[in-house]
């Protein structure tokens, strides 16, 4: 398996995670244009200390939902179609 995904380009590591994360990225460029008139962007909150993530994260689930909340908060003429890392625009 590992070889296959060599050969498409494709990460060996951790690869259904970050294929996932480009489609949801692709995907919300893609709504937010088609869809002008609402604000569609994507948040990563960062590792959070969950049982998911035995608890490896570095910050709590009330202290990492700061980011899901500024974006639902946004002004009208806030930004569309970007990725946010915990609390930045980043590139996808």
């Amino acid at each position: 398996m590992e070889d296959r995904l060599k050969t498409n380009g494709l990460p060996v590591i951790a690869s259904a995670c970050k294929v996932s994360i480009a489609t949801v990225n692709a995907y919300t460029r893609i709504i937010a244009r088609k869809f002008p008139h609402f604000l569609v962007n994507c948040v990563h909150p960062g590792m959070v200390k969950t049982d998911i993530a035995c608890n490896l994260g570095e910050m709590t689930s009330e202290e990492e939902c700061k980011a899901p909340v500024k974006l639902a908060l946004l002004p009208d003429d806030g930004p569309s179609g970007l990725y946010f890392h915990e609390m930045d625009v980043s590139t996808f």
